[in-house]
């Protein structure tokens, strides 16, 4: 009990030290920051399309596909190599950071969509609406916003948590290549089926309607297999890019802070020589 209450206090400190996010934002390159943000904003406005269907059982399709899961792979990957490098909860906080911006930036095009419009043409704002997912049947854009951000979340936690658990069975070489694409590949193929799971049970089960358990778990899975593939075939790039950020000291500042402040080491990730 004494170690839960320790953790839990560890945990809570971690979340809202200024100072740690200060230095995790000022330590990230910055196009992997940037990129990151577009990705989540992106990938989240596309799941609002399905854009496939197949395996129709009775009057229900088994397995669909929406739009996010053409970029969901490139988040995911970014946090397996912020994981490595600058440890899991780095990549959490990464995690919840992009949230943040998906969040404001619904909300901003919420507020552009409410207002009326009938310039350059009669029906402009209309169309304005009705590509964002404000207008129209289906799904509402907040709807899809509470669904992914609740699956990122859930999902963003899990992939960092379990990429530190595999990473821990490499002992021998922690830092190697084959350590790093078998926890990437582990923590991708759960952590998807988290995300896909989540996010279609409330967007098109919950809110929606449109699926019952059947035909989730297809989606999930089905979503889950083609980002690994995607993962399967960019994680080879991302492992020699993180091993260049761990020659060239990026990052070494709040790697170094992190170490005053966890209660134990992290020996899933990079130790700087």
């Amino acid at each position: 009990m004494k170690h839960l209450i320790l953790w839990v206090e560890d945990t809570l400190e971690w979340l809202f030290d200024r100072q740690d996010w200060k230095m995790l934002l000022r330590s990230l390159p910055a196009v992997v920051v940037a990129l990151f943000a577009v990705t989540t904003v992106a990938m989240n406005l596309s799941a609002n399309k399905i854009v496939w269907s197949g395996l129709k059982i009775g009057e229900n399709y088994f397995i669909s596909i929406t739009g996010g899961v053409f970029l969901s792979w490139a988040v995911f990957l970014i946090m397996d190599m912020v994981t490595k490098t600058f440890g899991a909860k780095a990549a959490i906080k990464l995690n919840f950071f992009g949230a943040a911006i998906n969040t404001i930036t619904i909300v901003f095009l919420g507020i552009i969509a409410s207002i009326p419009s009938e310039f350059p043409f009669p029906g402009a704002s209309a169309s304005f609406d009705v590509v964002f997912g404000f207008m129209g049947e289906g799904v509402k854009h907040w709807q899809i916003l509470l669904s992914s951000t609740i699956a990122n979340v859930f999902s963003g936690i899990s992939n960092a948590l379990i990429n530190v658990l595999v990473g821990r069975l490499f002992t021998k070489n922690p830092d190697g290549k084959t350590a790093f694409i078998t926890r990437s590949y582990i923590s991708t193929m759960i952590g998807q089926f988290v995300d896909n799971f989540i996010f279609t049970a409330l967007a098109f089960s919950f809110f929606a309607r449109y699926y019952g358990f059947v035909t989730i778990t297809g989606m999930a899975i089905l979503g889950a297999i083609i980002e690994l593939v995607c993962e399967i075939i960019f994680s080879p790039v991302a492992y020699h890019k993180c091993r260049k950020w761990q020659k060239e000291g990026v990052g070494r500042d709040y790697f170094e802070y992190c170490k005053k402040m966890e209660l134990s080491d992290d020996p899933a990730r990079f130790e700087y020589k």
